[in-house]
């Protein structure tokens, strides 16, 4: 509804006393149950929290505003149905003034304008969101009625809101049918005909709890919650977007399988995956978990912005975060104050500031494989104590070249009275003077082999020395074969520059392929803001070293810049020199931990880049490139020509200390060789470190800045419209941020499962409840807001949480409450009173009827048939069916043909076809309930797919092998597989036709037979009649086609 702000208001003349209100609204009103509903569903579009987009001064989202003076008149006038516009305007006949408008195709039932003219009577009285509101620490069951049932607190919940509902609950399943539910919900696969036997078997008083014990403690019960999660998770084994390329997240799955198998606890599962990186003294597994974040889409696409996507990735990290453990739809407030719910712009990006606080990219790497950053090297036991004792030889190492520099004061006083006035340069590989160009080749003074290519738009200049050569900026200078350094090479590179201007990214040289689209893997010298900045890179910005002058570059003079490394994979050992000195400079990147060759373009490179800004109009004179990081004294000579000269020739006695502490660097770097020998020796320990690495995985992980990343408010959620800066905060509606923990993830965390939290443990029981009745207490799991539906049996989700809570955040303990309950073990045949008054099965007076999920259809057929391999864990596995998804892939291989559905390699773009025929998830994003279709196309794929065809004539052959003689037998073994109970007379009458006619279909075609026999990668049973299986395998299949063979009831 929209009351327009002016003046003086056209008032509808309707007296109070004509209102008619139902019988039915005379209890007592609630506001959460019968007033906020109305309210947000027809009247907080425009009328709620979203103060900057309201359609007027009047607002609805709470007491203060909604009894506000507006200029003369009010909204609501408690007690006082004249003075209140609403009243007036709810019942207007008038297309101009009625409220909700026309035109939003909303309106008001009789009934619930006169309940809104009583609450407003009646004081207007406002109450929080109930799932705002705190979890009470003690939530006491209804009392026992007039009639007895059920055995638990649980049941108690349920039977009363039955008996304020006139139903009865059902009578109690049999022991078959609770068996088959209960074995489907707790592991995703069937009971065996043997469990069947034996729980039939034991009338001990036992029974069910052991049951539900052996299903907890079992590999398939991992397994079956596992799956679950990832869609949760938005897991996926693709990046998404249109590349849609592999990446390697698979052992994070196999996180949750272990933490889901130790039972870990709840709070502890939510924290280790939210911030384990910042647990005191973290382990490798605890960093792991928080893969968790990363598991978003991410892109690689030409032409995309980094910014904008790494923005894109935070906001999706938020989103899962709001809708995995507080059941909030925060995406409202990306653009806006949220419409329904008091999360404000200012929440929003507060809270986001907790996921923006990475060095991340936006794009991943197109040209290599690299992970992108944060990541974590996946090293075994074994592998840590191998780089333990690589970096115990590297130290080693260190000392002995210090040890040489200490010993060498004899050999260099030698040296210094009989040192050469002439030099050589040591460790040269190029010298470009940039003089004697013919066409596009420049020679190589070091190199008479190798010369140096450019092209015609770059122009020969006047340069320091002779000519020098300005650049087009899209054109590169292509040193051949110089520069081919790895990250433990030291190296050195010098050259005269002259910027036009102080660009704000320019490329001067580099050793990389391209920018974004390689992830700069290699390592280069930029002008950023017009200062110098050199950095060693495998994935940028995570994985490398950056040092970056203070100061920006004169425009238009030249300069000469150095830069020296020292092998060390450290920023402390990549130095910047300008006009011969150090630059002051500053540490921007200290992390290189993987190599720097491999992302395409092997050697040097001046003055442009892929995707990159090139060195438009600067011009370059003299490069100098070494294979050994120069000393101070030999950079002062590549400035000016004269520094190391001077020095040696320099008599004895008038040498400075500064001087003679330069030459000796020089004499222990370019001319002693036990010192040359021991920093060989270094880069060996260093290379095999670094050999030793290399082949090891990474996976995405979160790792906290250093200094924390700003978040701005993004005006209408653009990533370029910077707002008003925020820091890290939790919403106002919810409980403050501790003041005992820190602004991080950790501290987030700890809010999260703190126990007064009103929404995690709410939102964490309600989904394991849909789980086992198909739709949760609160039957949108995804929105516990004004939007969302209220919870049908508030006391029970209360009294679950704060059980749950209590319990230890013990998800065996909550499973255990439910599926032990009499709720739970109700038959799902449905009475005729129950199905008019609760169509739905609101009130849980039935057990429910589910069709099983896409992962346990097929899992059920490749159990029974026996092929199912129940290997544990390990990469993502690709069925038949990948062959035909949207971006085919080549089927796996024997075993992994077999494994369980949790282990299905995941393609965002082209998700395996069964699962999504099926209703899987997508998992494009988040996801806590899967919608439920159907569809022929089901049918179609259980009846023809390759998986199902070959599960049925594997379990043909066996129950041919276990029944040769009696199809009686045989029909009963298949239908009791599927269904875990016996035919009935008519059914196995029909069975038996059935199979009977096939044989003599495919006794008269053998062909048929064979090419049926042939699908499949198993081996075709031998010794066994051809048509035989052939018609028994129909037989299976379209019992494995039933209802009642893909549903749980």
């Amino acid at each position: 509804m929209c009351i327009n702000n002016f003046p003086l208001m056209r008032i509808v003349p309707i007296l109070f006393t004509a209102i008619a209100i139902p019988a039915s609204a005379l209890g007592d009103i609630d506001f959460n149950r019968d007033i906020r509903p109305i309210l947000s569903d027809r009247c907080f579009k425009c009328h709620g929290p979203d103060a900057r987009n309201q359609k007027s001064d009047f607002r609805l989202d709470s007491r203060d505003n909604a009894l506000k003076d507006l200029g003369g008149y009010f909204g609501i006038r408690t007690g006082d149905l004249d003075q209140s516009e609403m009243h007036h305007r709810i019942r207007s006949s008038d297309q101009e003034d009625v409220m909700p408008p026309p035109e939003s195709n909303l309106s008001l039932s009789e009934s619930e304008k006169a309940l809104l003219d009583r609450w407003i009577m009646e004081g207007a009285t406002y109450d929080t969101h109930w799932a705002f509101k705190s979890i009470p620490p003690r939530v006491p069951p209804p009392g026992p009625g007039p009639r007895k049932w059920g055995n638990t607190p649980v049941d108690s919940f349920i039977l009363d809101e039955l008996r304020k509902a006139g139903l009865p609950p059902n009578p109690e399943a049999s022991r078959v049918s609770w068996l088959r539910r209960v074995t489907f919900d707790i592991t995703g696969l069937p009971p065996t005909l043997a469990e069947l036997d034996r729980f039939i078997s034991d009338k001990s008083p036992q029974a069910y709890e052991q049951v539900v014990n052996r299903l907890l403690s079992s590999e398939a019960y991992s397994e079956r919650m596992t799956s679950e999660w990832l869609d949760v998770a938005r897991y996926s084994d693709t990046y998404g977007y249109q590349v849609d390329r592999d990446r390697f997240v698979w052992p994070w799955r196999d996180w949750v399988i272990n933490a889901f198998r130790a039972n870990m606890p709840y709070d502890q599962f939510i924290t280790e995956q939210v911030a384990g990186d910042l647990l005191p003294g973290a382990t490798k597994d605890q960093i792991q978990a928080t893969t968790f974040n990363r598991l978003h889409p991410q892109k690689v696409e030409g032409g995309s912005v980094p910014e904008e996507f790494r923005v894109e990735y935070v906001v999706d990290r938020l989103h899962t975060f709001g809708t995995a453990f507080l059941g909030l739809t925060l995406e409202c407030s990306r653009c806006h104050d949220h419409k329904y719910d008091p999360i404000t712009m200012k929440d929003y990006y507060s809270l986001s500031s907790f996921f923006a606080n990475i060095d991340e990219a936006g794009l991943y790497s197109y040209f290599t494989p690299s992970i992108p950053t944060p990541t974590m090297l996946l090293t075994s036991d074994d592998q840590d104590r191998q780089i333990a004792e690589k970096d115990k030889a590297i130290q080693a190492s260190l000392r002995a070249v210090s040890s040489e520099r200490d010993n060498a004061a004899q050999s260099f006083g030698e040296w210094l009275s009989r040192r050469p006035v002439e030099f050589e340069w040591t460790g040269l590989e190029a010298h470009v003077s940039f003089d004697g160009r013919a066409g596009g080749t420049l020679p190589d003074l070091a190199r008479k082999d190798k010369p140096t290519k450019t092209s015609g738009n770059n122009k020969s200049v006047e340069g320091v020395e002779g000519q020098g050569l300005q650049l087009s900026g899209d054109d590169a200078v292509h040193v051949q074969g110089a520069g081919a350094f790895r990250r433990t090479q030291p190296f050195s590179i010098g050259m005269w520059i002259n910027t036009p201007e102080q660009f704000e990214r320019a490329v001067v040289w580099r050793r990389s392929k391209a920018w974004t689209d390689a992830g700069s893997r290699g390592y280069e010298l930029l002008l950023l803001e017009g200062k110098p900045s050199a950095a060693l890179i495998h994935f940028d910005p995570g994985n490398s070293i950056r040092v970056t002058a203070k100061d920006p570059l004169p425009a238009n003079s030249w300069h000469h810049v150095t830069v020296t490394y020292d092998g060390s994979s450290s920023a402390r050992g990549l130095r910047l020199w300008l006009n011969g000195k150090p630059m002051p400079s500053t540490i921007v990147r200290d992390k290189l931990t993987k190599n720097i060759e491999g992302g395409g373009d092997p050697d040097l490179r001046l003055g442009q880049r892929f995707r990159d800004v090139g060195f438009k109009q600067g011009k370059v004179d003299e490069l100098h490139v070494f294979k050994r990081e120069l000393t101070s004294i030999e950079v002062a000579q590549l400035y000016d020509g004269e520094s190391l000269s001077k020095a040696l020739a320099t008599p004895l006695s008038s040498i400075t200390p500064q001087v003679r502490t330069q030459l000796l660097d020089y004499f222990l770097s370019a001319t002693h060789s036990p010192y040359i020998e021991a920093l060989a020796r270094l880069q060996s320990a260093r290379d095999a470190r670094r050999s030793l690495i290399e082949p090891i995985r990474e996976i995405m992980v979160m790792r906290q800045l250093e200094s924390p990343r700003q978040s701005y408010i993004l005006d209408r959620g653009l990533y370029h419209a910077r707002g008003e800066p925020v820091g890290f905060d939790t919403p106002a509606i919810l409980p403050p941020f501790p003041d005992d923990q820190p602004r991080n993830r950790l501290g987030l965390a700890r809010w999260l499962t703190s126990p007064d939290h009103p929404l995690t443990a709410r939102v964490t029981v309600n989904r394991y409840w849909q789980l086992f009745f198909g739709h949760g207490l609160v039957r949108t799991p995804e929105d516990f807001g004004s939007q969302g539906k209220p919870p049908s049996h508030p006391g029970l989700l209360d009294w679950l949480a704060r059980d749950f809570i209590e319990s230890g955040w013990d998800l065996h303990h909550l499973i255990k409450r439910i599926v032990l309950s009499s709720t739970y073990r109700q038959s799902s045949l449905v009475q005729a009173a129950s199905r008019e008054k609760d169509p739905e099965n609101i009130y849980l007076g039935r057990g429910t009827t589910e069709r099983l999920s896409a992962e346990m259809i097929r899992d059920n057929v490749l159990a029974l048939s026996g092929l199912l391999v129940r290997k544990s864990g390990g990469p993502s596995v690709k069925p038949y069916e990948v062959a035909v998804s949207f971006k085919p892939s080549n089927p796996g291989k024997g075993a992994d043909l077999y494994r369980r559905s949790v282990y299905t390699w995941w393609k965002r773009t082209g998700p395996a076809p069964v699962m999504m025929t099926l209703n899987a998830s997508k998992r494009d994003v988040c996801r806590v309930r899967r919608e439920v279709t159907s569809s022929p196309l089901q049918a179609f794929v259980l009846l023809n797919g390759p998986q199902f065809m070959e599960a049925s004539r594997v379990m043909a052959a066996k129950l041919l092998e276990a029944h040769p003689d009696s199809p009686r037998s045989l029909v009963t073994a298949a239908f009791r597989s599927f269904t875990s109970r016996l035919p009935r007379e008519k059914e196995l009458k029909i069975l038996l036709a059935l199979h009977e006619e096939q044989v003599a279909h495919y006794n008269a075609n053998p062909e048929q037979a064979k090419g049926f026999l042939a699908i499949g990668a198993s081996p075709e049973a031998k010794g066994l009649p051809p048509h035989e299986v052939a018609a028994t395998a129909i037989l299976v299949n379209t019992i494995m086609n039933l209802d009642e063979a893909v549903s749980k009831r």
